[in-house]
């Protein structure tokens, strides 16, 4: 499954005017309770050098999102079932992937 992605996290390296151009991404937060308590996992901040070999360098509205928050309501089997996500900023200045969080996370 694809999901439409918004994310508004400016200082990852993958963000291109608020879409991912990554082919898929990972949401972490296996004890959350709320959306603060998730992070995008894929997070890469700008100008740093990258391992990460999955940049299509394609930005897209969609994506699959492999998500480890296992009491949100949309996650079936690590895969997120929202039909839009968004990915947001938790803290003023981002420069770690634990200032990011899964705004669309509801616990269910």
């Amino acid at each position: 499954m694809r999901n439409k992605l918004e994310c508004s996290v400016t200082a990852c390296r993958h963000n291109e005017h608020n879409f991912c151009d990554l082919p898929g991404i990972k949401v972490e937060g296996p004890g959350a309770r709320e959306s603060r308590q998730t992070c995008c996992e894929s997070f890469e901040p700008r100008g740093g050098s990258s391992n990460s070999a999955g940049s299509c360098g394609c930005a897209s509205a969609e994506t699959a999102i492999d998500c480890k928050a296992k009491n949100c309501t949309y996650n079936n089997d690590c895969r997120c079932e929202a039909e839009c996500v968004c990915v947001g900023c938790c803290c003023d200045d981002v420069t770690g992937k634990s200032g990011t969080e899964c705004c669309t996370f509801r616990e269910g």
